[in-house]
């Protein structure tokens, strides 16, 4: 057995609920009226453009999804940390695109909300915005803030933002079992977690069968959620040191 502090305390981050510790889905909206999220409550905003103006603006919002996916995010956090308190900010349209102002406006709104967890199972490749991302991730390092990215679906090393910065938690996809992860050495997505053949609530109360990228991202987050759990003041750096503990070395194809 490893003498590594970190690796020790892997029981108590496996046993932990994700208690105290507040998530913010950013993604396209929670139907929180699905069968499968009876019983838990999620508080919904969303970010609008002004009437007759281009400035977005957070407001609140009645708990719809766009589009199905936000719901199943929402769904795989509660099933792996039911403690938990997570929260919903709809950026996404029916299509899974937003503009990246749009994006921007919500991350920040929840970075000086003072989330614990972001959880953005979302990318964008445009190098337009590059430096506003920067700024960005960097703030929410500063605030302690976790910033949990799915990395692209198809290629895990093409440059996909927020990814694709060293303190954001990133994970591409693989068949693996509950919050089982593995770890690629020497890429900037480092982590890997389950994201295939997954059977999750859907817009209009249904079920779908998916795969990617952005169905790991929740894994990851409620991995780390148990993680911030049981270490409230470690910072994004020292979180990822826990989860290279509890990770398993995977290939780099």
């Amino acid at each position: 057995m490893s003498d590594d502090p970190v690796a020790l305390d892997a029981p108590r981050i496996e046993a932990a609920t994700g208690k105290g510790v507040r998530i913010l889905v950013v993604d396209s909206g929670v139907e929180t009226a699905h069968p499968a999220l009876r019983g838990a409550s999620i508080p919904c905003w969303s970010v609008e453009l002004t009437p007759g103006a281009t400035l977005s603006v957070v407001v609140e919002d009645r708990g719809g999804d766009a589009a199905g996916h936000g719901t199943a995010v929402a769904w795989i956090l509660g099933q792996y940390a039911p403690e938990a308190e997570v929260h919903s900010l709809r950026v996404l349209g029916p299509r899974l695109h937003a503009a990246s102002e749009l994006l921007l406006t919500g991350l920040w709104w929840g970075i000086r909300q003072g989330y614990d967890i972001l959880v953005c199972s979302f990318g964008t490749t445009c190098r337009d915005f590059l430096g506003d991302y920067k700024r960005l991730v960097d703030q929410a390092f500063c605030r302690n803030v976790w910033l949990v990215a799915a990395s692209s679906t198809w290629d895990f090393r093409a440059e996909e933002y927020p990814a694709h910065f060293p303190t954001v938690l990133s994970t591409d996809f693989a068949a693996l079992e509950g919050l089982a992860l593995r770890r690629r050495r020497e890429h900037l997505v480092e982590f890997v977690a389950s994201g295939e053949g997954l059977r999750v609530p859907w817009r209009g109360g249904g079920y779908r069968t998916v795969s990617g990228a952005s169905f790991a991202a929740p894994h990851l987050a409620a991995l780390a959620a148990r993680v911030r759990q049981t270490h409230p003041a470690w910072n994004a750096c020292q979180a990822k040191a826990a989860l290279y503990a509890l990770a398993a070395d995977a290939a780099d194809s």
